[in-house]
């Protein structure tokens, strides 16, 4: 009997559509894998909604209510039990990425792909990764963090912002796909980029840029013991994008070339290779994730760590299949190794003592 297979996708994050576009990825994947596949649909408003396969075929979400299960370790359906072997969380950003949507699942007591709370969680923090990675030798480029709720220290924070230099890029601590990011070039548009961010998110990291940086982006695949790490890959903004915003992630089909395995020294991609695995293994993670660095265009040997990623897109041009894909590893594996991985860590789980004696 086939593995039934619940991919979660959508939720209230302000990355809703494209965790929709992933999901239509990944459950053709795992449908070529052997899998079942339940649709899991969180909308906007919360709740979750399993989607009938010509529905979502269709671009319709509509569907019927669900209700999680704690006794059955599971959902209900029309008061029924209906059971999963495992999920695929594609909820990207806030309340799917950082944590909650995995302590959710634990819970829950179902296997699950990709970190677990404190990674997830840590991972989606910028300016917390930043700090393992530092504690970690890992380097980094200055920066400052501000919030909003202090108007002393966020003067403060601009201030010290300034002695940072341009460019800078200002970012929203806890948010992914590049979603209210902004590259400041003039000290006159800091206070505006900002106040961008702060729509976003209650805490703003402002980081000193690299000019014309390239973009370098590595895949991390297994266990804190058994960890590979992808070729490398260079995104390279175009079209008037000068780095790779949400515009040309997701809006703009010409907006980026995608170099992989990147034109790099055999020397310098074993190095960021490495990188990966040590973020990977410092941040906890478990599964999957993608991590970014920026290198300066004149020199190889300046590059810093930028931020890791634990539910990279997967979307039929998204970085993190590709990155695999091009390391030998078809996006239909990638799949089933995932799926495997999560069933695996929850089996290790289930031998551990809950009470004492």
């Amino acid at each position: 009997m086939k593995k039934n297979i619940g991919v979660i996708f959508g939720g209230r994050s302000a990355e809703h559509e494209v965790s929709i576009e992933s999901a239509k990825t990944v459950v053709k994947n795992l449908s070529l894998a052997g899998y079942a596949v339940s649709r899991i649909y969180i909308p906007r408003r919360g709740a979750w909604r399993l989607v009938s396969p010509a529905a979502f075929a269709g671009g319709r979400l509509a569907g019927a209510d669900m209700e999680p299960s704690f006794e059955k370790e599971s959902f209900t359906l029309a008061g029924r039990p209906f059971r999963l072997d495992a999920v695929f969380p594609l909820v990207h950003g806030s309340t799917g990425e950082d944590g909650i949507l995995q302590g959710f699942l634990e819970l829950l007591g179902l296997p699950y792909v990709g970190s677990g709370v404190l990674a997830s969680a840590a991972g989606m923090d910028k300016a917390l990764s930043k700090e393992i990675a530092r504690k970690h030798g890992i380097p980094l480029l200055a920066h400052v963090e501000i919030s909003g709720r202090d108007k002393k220290r966020a003067a403060a924070g601009l201030k010290a912002a300034r002695r940072l230099g341009l460019p800078l890029f200002v970012k929203p601590v806890q948010l992914g796909s590049s979603v209210g990011i902004t590259k400041v070039k003039a000290f006159k548009d800091l206070a505006k980029a900002v106040a961008f961010a702060f729509r976003y998110d209650s805490r703003v990291l402002i980081e000193k840029g690299v000019d014309r940086a390239r973009e370098i982006v590595c895949g991390a695949l297994g266990s804190a013991s058994d960890v590979r790490a992808s070729v490398c890959g260079e995104v390279r903004p175009k079209g008037g994008h000068e780095f790779y915003d949400y515009e040309a992630k997701y809006l703009d089909d010409n907006g980026i070339d995608f170099l992989a395995p990147a034109p790099l020294s055999k020397k310098t991609a074993g190095r960021l290779r490495a990188l990966t695995v040590a973020v990977f293994r410092a941040m906890g993670c478990y599964g999957m994730a993608r991590v970014d660095f920026l290198m300066d265009p004149r020199s190889e040997d300046k590059f810093y760590f930028c931020e890791i990623n634990t539910i990279p897109g997967f979307t039929s041009h998204s970085l993190y299949p590709t990155l695999w894909k091009k390391t030998g590893l078809s996006p239909v594996k990638l799949a089933d190794r995932l799926v495997r991985l999560a069933i695996e860590r929850q089996k290790a789980k289930s031998r551990l003592k809950t009470e004492r004696g």
